[in-house]
């Protein structure tokens, strides 16, 4: 037990001297717009993190004056609906530089040795980031993020039906946790904005005190990008507007029930799987996502060379955006599409193995083709030359 212990200590030494959080060693490469996803990331959560302090001076975490706040903030308080939109606005764009960032990682195979723990604490900064949102758009208490945040809190009471196990009451007491009572309420509310609020603040705390240790720079885009990003941000709040809806109402259901962007395929993808299942499946996911550095354990980064992971990330990006698609043009059939979506997934990875299978057997015989014949071996004869 002490040699593995020593040997993590040793590993995750070595990984946190080699941290490239936001693409801070890739200086190199700023010329590609991919490269600059990491500077992108940090200037967005700034913007987020400074937007969202000033909202703070006026929000009222009320059941009764979370909604009037944010009226007044944006109709009453002098460029309060710049600052809305900025904190709107600049964590959409946080969601996307990070997941845009996880997929070069993933399919330039930046996630192997030594790029394990960058891309593991990524991961689960998205997943943070993702709960910052659910939580945040709650703060609204309109009819969108109350009943989002209802279905959304009915997830963990699948948990209850694991079978063998029996109902231990594991799933409702998570939600009622969350919930703080049976029902959304104040408690949820009060929780909801410590999330929020607690996830960014003590984020930039820890990111802070590494980079005042290891003297890296922050940010690897020009002043010109990042007033460019301020204006551009500014100009879709001007244009686009968040809109407020109406005041959440236990008593009438919206629909479609939508949340945010970004969890779209998340839940269509619930919608189409059993109960259990649909408790599961997120899990399952952030599972896969935390290991597939030591999942993935060839020395190849190509894509077309690690067939398999490669099938693996083009399907979730066809299924993000397909699963997304469908939710918002309400065009998805929940008693018809499930058996062809899974059939579907079952023949691709299927499919994906024995790519993958066929492309070491290929790999090993050219290795042993090319491979120096030992010493002392005999070689076969020459042929004679033709008369």
């Amino acid at each position: 037990m002490e040699a593995v212990l020593a040997n993590l200590r040793e590993w995750f030494q070595d990984r946190k001297q080699r941290l490239d959080l936001w693409d801070e060693t890739q200086t190199a490469r700023q010329d590609n717009p991919l490269y600059i996803l990491g500077g992108l990331v940090w200037l967005s959560w700034m913007i987020v993190i400074v937007s969202g302090i000033v909202l703070m001076l006026w929000y009222i975490p009320t059941t009764t004056g979370a909604y009037r706040s944010i009226e007044h903030i944006t109709y009453d308080i002098p460029f309060g609906w710049v600052v809305r939109g900025l904190h709107k606005y600049g964590g959409d764009m946080l969601i996307t530089c990070i997941t845009l960032r996880i997929y070069r990682m993933y399919f330039a195979g930046e996630y192997k040795k030594p790029g394990e723990l960058t891309w593991m604490i990524l991961f689960a900064s998205l997943v943070l980031a993702m709960i910052s949102g659910v939580t945040g758009y709650t703060l609204e208490w309109n009819q969108r993020a109350f009943w989002a945040a209802k279905v959304i809190l009915t997830v963990p009471t699948y948990y209850d039906d694991i079978p063998l196990i029996g109902n231990l009451g594991l799933g409702h007491a998570i939600a009622y946790i969350f919930l703080g009572g049976p029902a959304l309420g104040q408690g949820t509310l009060t929780r909801f904005y410590s999330i929020h609020f607690g996830i960014s603040i003590v984020l930039a705390i820890v990111a802070e005190t590494f980079f005042y240790r290891t003297r890296r720079r922050r940010l690897n885009v020009s002043a010109f990008a990042i007033v460019l990003v301020l204006v551009f941000l500014a100009f879709v709040s001007f244009i686009n507007l968040p809109d407020l809806g109406q005041w959440a109402n236990n008593n009438r259901t919206p629909l479609p029930v939508l949340s945010d962007w970004y969890f779209l395929a998340l839940y269509q993808v619930v919608k189409y799987m059993p109960p259990l299942w649909a408790g599961v499946a997120p899990a399952l996911l952030i599972g896969y996502g935390m290991l597939v550095p030591f999942l993935d354990r060839t020395k190849e980064t190509l894509p077309t060379r690690r067939p398999f992971f490669f099938v693996v990330g083009l399907l979730a990006v066809i299924y993000w955006i397909g699963f997304s698609a469908l939710i918002m043009l309400n065009i998805a059939v929940i008693s018809r599409d499930p058996p062809y979506i899974w059939g579907i997934t079952v023949v691709v990875l299927f499919a994906a193995f024995l790519w993958e299978l066929a492309y070491r057997r290929r790999q090993a015989r050219r290795g042993a083709a090319s491979a120096p014949a030992p010493a002392g071996a005999s070689r076969p004869a020459p042929r004679p030359a033709a008369s």
